[in-house]
């Protein structure tokens, strides 16, 4: 699908569809202005050095009202009204499970003195087990960061200061427990020695790399979060870049109703990459027990394309070759 000739053609619809309501007066006045998911504002006071920091998260349109989902957007940390950083993330679970007052998780994950947080992506297990991602804050850089090692694989709970605990299961069901607890030496996160598995049981992989030929549920999705997390910061890239090359060459309104349908354009290629995923495996007569991790790589595969095609957007920008 090419990308720039679809936006093109759906802020035409959109410049025209807006023109007809707003004659009607059936066109809020903040149609073009970023909505916001619903998630209510939290506040926090990170350390007595750090201050207090405004979490919101925030859509460039309504795509909160998808199919009972709250969607993917950005986690928009702020100082007085000044951003600080955007954050992506999708919120891969029934608006019901999400508590909209406390849709984050703040703890002295590491024992450094400083609140971090951790926030819930998707519900595993059958909606028993929560797959979490955990954001630690940095106070030299005054910014959060993702930990890597024990994000999008299961469940992450506080235990002793400085540890965790991460459970996760693998496709048969499988639970198994790690224990990780951050080193301020090296100022990693170490996992603690594991007991030799069981006998006649599977060890459950919770590395983040997908492999084609022998796809695992746990590391086919951790890769596919990571590569949707990429996907979703360059689209945003893309979209802040456009606008203002449009602005110049078109005015305002025009560059604004563009940077909407472009979203909305993703949303709707997120939702039709999980659709096609899902009867793609099926189609190929998948085994049941591996239909979740075929599902994780085929999205892994259509992501992965997507943002080869983005990044080539974003350099044409760069070169000032890319025309309304």
């Amino acid at each position: 699908m090419n990308i720039e000739i679809l936006s093109r053609m759906r802020v035409l619809g959109a410049l025209l569809m807006t023109a007809a309501l707003a004659a009607c007066g059936q066109l809020p006045l903040n149609f073009l202005q970023p909505q916001r998911s619903g998630l209510q504002a939290i506040s926090q006071q990170i350390g007595p050095d750090a201050g207090t920091l405004r979490f919101d998260f925030e859509f460039d349109d309504k795509a909160d009202a998808v199919e009972g989902e709250v969607g993917s957007g950005y986690i928009v940390v702020s100082r007085d009204g000044t951003e600080l950083q955007a954050l992506p993330h999708a919120f891969e679970l029934p608006r019901e499970r999400l508590d909209r007052q406390a849709w984050l998780d703040f703890k002295d994950f590491n024992g450094d003195g400083l609140l971090d947080f951790k926030v819930t992506r998707l519900f595993a297990m059958d909606g028993k087990l929560s797959v979490d991602s955990l954001y630690q804050f940095d106070a030299k850089t005054g910014n959060f960061a993702q930990v890597d090692g024990v994000s999008n694989a299961g469940e992450i709970e506080a235990t002793a200061p400085g540890c965790l605990l991460l459970t996760v299961v693998n496709a048969a069901g499988t639970p198994r427990q790690e224990s990780h607890c951050f080193a301020p030496a090296t100022a990693r996160w170490v996992r603690a020695k594991a007991d030799a598995p069981k006998k006649g049981v599977a060890v459950i992989k919770v590395s983040a790399v997908c492999d084609p030929l022998a796809p695992e549920l746990i590391s086919c999705r951790r890769a596919r979060i990571e590569q949707d997390r990429v996907l979703l910061t360059m689209v945003r890239e893309y979209r802040m870049g456009k606008k203002q090359a449009l602005i110049g060459l078109q005015g305002k309104g025009y560059a604004e109703a563009y940077a909407r349908t472009q979203h909305l354009d993703h949303q709707s290629w997120h939702r039709y990459r999980d659709a096609r995923c899902a009867s793609q495996v099926r189609e190929q007569a998948v085994a049941v027990k591996a239909l979740p991790a075929a599902t994780e790589l085929c999205r892994y595969d259509w992501s992965r394309d997507q943002l080869r095609r983005y990044k080539e957007q974003v350099a044409r920008l760069g070169e000032g070759q890319s025309k309304p």
